[in-house]
């Protein structure tokens, strides 16, 4: 073996040492559940009928770029006064190589757009990344312990309500089946502005 074989040799073992660190050093998630209440971002008032998906994909170490795949979906339905708990999930079998990562969770209802975390307190127009950062970290930890509150901001013209509708695609390849209701309501919805 050539000297110029044998470091081309070297960097790569190197390079797939690195991936599987950086791999490792992907959060876990927590283990749940998962808890929020779901409000109209406008009037406080607690939202039934969101149907929300928390999606688990499973990111295996690849050279270049790490892989990414579906992995698991948990599809629930805000209640009466606007509350959801998404299952505990064991993320115990993560590999140096392989890990579970998730939840992303996705949110949708008729006439309401994409959500976010309540916000504690006033929040000045031009904010630090930062701040931003801290306050996302923050949401996150509530919602992974005694519950986080989410706001939906309503949308007002049928343009708005058309401009959400590709998040009626949950990403990373989602089995239809597996998600019944978040389908029927994005039917709906495609029906109540006339599409087919």
């Amino acid at each position: 073996m050539t000297a110029a074989c044998r470091r081309r040799s070297s960097l790569a073992a190197l390079a797939a040492a690195l991936v599987a660190l950086a791999l490792l050093a992907w959060p876990a998630g927590a283990a749940g559940p998962w808890r929020a209440q779901l409000v109209d971002a406008e009037t406080g008032q607690p939202l039934e009928g969101v149907v929300v998906l928390a999606l688990w994909a499973k990111r295996t170490a690849d050279w270049p770029h790490p892989d990414q795949q579906f992995h698991d979906v948990d599809e629930v339905v805000s209640d009466a006064e606007g509350r959801i708990v998404i299952p505990p999930r064991d993320l115990s079998r993560n590999t140096p190589v392989q890990a579970i990562v998730g939840p992303e969770i996705v949110m949708f209802k008729s006439g309401y757009g994409q959500w976010s975390f309540r916000e504690a307190g006033p929040r000045p127009l031009l904010e630090e990344p930062s701040v931003r950062e801290h306050r996302a970290r923050e949401g996150w930890h509530h919602l992974a312990t005694d519950g986080a509150v989410v706001e939906l901001p309503r949308l007002n013209t049928r343009e708005e309500r058309l401009r959400a509708l590709p998040s009626c695609q949950p990403g990373l390849d989602v089995p239809a089946e597996r998600i019944p209701r978040w389908q029927a309501s994005c039917r709906q919805e495609r029906r109540r502005l006339g599409l087919r």
